[in-house]
């Protein structure tokens, strides 16, 4: 056939295009080609296409062209082809059957458009996107961007990892577990004002754990300058809030404990009047009521100073067989003549229990300031002639259970947060403050849970867990 005679239009727009535009035949063999063809691929006319652009020894195993003379529609691929001097270059090629007269398919006309640089900035975008990426779920914080209606648009990986949370959830449910948006949210004010606002926040995380949080939310625009949605970033300050606790646990501790001090010194200086009063007056009465006072008082510090170092010193319990329910009929009978002074009579419900594995001594101390402390909560409630006291010791799938109660005066509610953290004592001048302090500690070093029953006026129940190991 004459391909010569085929009927191109517009045989400059041919010439000139700024793509490659080669005519070939049924065997893929080049028979006619633009200039841009010549100049980047040179003049092969009567060589297979596969030859020319792809350096192959035979055509490829999928080949738009071999379509096109089996369908006869056009067709459209990507494709990497090679320049003359070896040059890779990224190509669209769309290709397209020439007709005789009659309408049969007599060869083929292949367009292929150079987008390498294209794909090169592609391929510089996705890096990038890589790399940002990579830093937004890597950086040491957690990363949100939320929608208008507070629904999640993305999150980092660390937020994943903490809340869960994905695409579409309300961000007030995954992080806060509530069922409505928070009253006062940052990304609500950086939708009203467009400005970049900060909180502090308590969040919980998909295990249930309190984090303390320094908010950021800040405005993604469009083009146009309107905000589409909001990148909230929070960073957690538990450790710092912590401390921040500590230090003011700290001060409180440090005045407590002067205030005890100061207390023991006044009574010890009383003390040590009367004994000098007794001994000008020749009273032997009052010698022996001011030498009482000043025992009292040196006892006290005894009992201080043993339960500061105890408190202050970290330790590893120094494990053994001990029997709980023996530990509790002993401090009964210690306390046999207290309860009687005070009217105070005993509820028991003790069980024989397997030996626990523990540290003796802190654990007798732990029933021994429990007991002591509900008989003075006893003695501070005037309004009852008679006064109980219940321990109950009991043990369920593993669990030990230690119950101290009371019908004393009661804890009021603001004081129960603050009862294993600071000097709190319901014994007045007479108490260092850190008895529930070194409760707290033995159950920690024992792996255990304390939890306080009390409304004021109505007594008190602590109770122990311990699981055995």
């Amino acid at each position: 056939m004459d391909y010569e005679s085929l009927k191109i239009p517009d045989m400059l727009l041919f010439e000139e295009v700024p793509c490659y535009i080669s005519l070939q035949d049924r065997s893929h063999t080049i028979i006619k080609a633009n200039r841009r063809f010549r100049e980047t691929f040179g003049d092969r006319i009567g060589e297979p296409c596969y030859k020319v652009y792809k350096l192959r020894d035979e055509k490829c195993k999928v080949c738009p062209m071999d379509r096109v003379f089996t369908d006869g529609h056009i067709h459209e691929s990507e494709e990497i082809v090679f320049s003359q001097e070896g040059f890779p270059i990224n190509v669209i090629v769309n290709v397209a059957p020439v007709r005789d007269d009659s309408g049969n398919i007599v060869a083929i006309m292949e367009m292929a458009t150079d987008i390498t640089e294209t794909k090169r900035l592609q391929r510089k975008i996705e890096e990038s996107s890589e790399k940002y990426r990579t830093l937004y779920d890597q950086v040491p914080c957690y990363i949100s961007v939320q929608a208008r209606n507070f629904r999640l648009i993305d999150v980092n990986k660390q937020f994943k990892d903490e809340f869960g949370g994905s695409p579409g959830e309300y961000c007030y449910k995954v992080y806060k577990k509530r069922d409505e948006r928070c009253e006062v949210c940052p990304v609500a004010q950086v939708f009203e004002d467009g400005k970049v606002h900060s909180s502090e926040e308590i969040v919980t995380s998909k295990d249930g754990k309190p984090i303390n949080m320094l908010v950021y939310a800040t405005p993604i625009a469009d083009y146009d300058g309107n905000i589409v949605s909001v990148m909230e970033m929070s960073t957690n300050i538990t450790n710092l809030m912590n401390t921040k606790t500590q230090m003011t646990l700290l001060g409180q501790l440090v005045a407590n404990l002067a205030h005890t001090i100061k207390g023991i010194v006044t009574g010890l200086e009383g003390g040590m009047y009367v004994v000098e009063s007794g001994f000008r007056n020749k009273k032997d009465e009052h010698v022996k009521k001011g030498w009482d006072m000043v025992q009292r008082n040196i006892e006290r510090i005894s009992h201080l100073v043993l339960d500061m170092l105890y408190f202050a010193k970290d330790r590893v319990p120094e494990v053994e067989k001990v029997c709980l329910d023996k530990f509790c009929y002993e401090i009964i009978d210690l306390y046999e003549k207290k309860f009687k002074d005070n009217n105070i009579c005993t509820k028991l419900n003790i069980q024989e229990l397997k030996p626990y594995t523990g540290d003796k001594k802190s654990l007798y101390t732990l029933i021994l300031t429990l007991v002591e402390n509900a008989i003075q909560a006893c003695t501070w409630n005037k309004d009852k002639p008679l006064h109980e006291i219940g321990i109950s010791l009991s043990e369920t799938d593993s669990i030990i259970m230690l119950e101290v109660s009371d019908d004393g005066i009661g804890i009021a509610h603001d004081v129960k947060s603050k009862l294993f953290t600071t000097m709190y004592t319901t014994k007045g001048s007479g108490g260092s403050g850190f008895g529930l302090m070194i409760v707290k500690k033995i159950i920690d070093e024992h792996k255990g849970e304390i939890t306080v029953e009390s409304e004021p006026g109505h007594g008190a129940k602590f109770v122990v867990k311990l699981r055995r190991n």
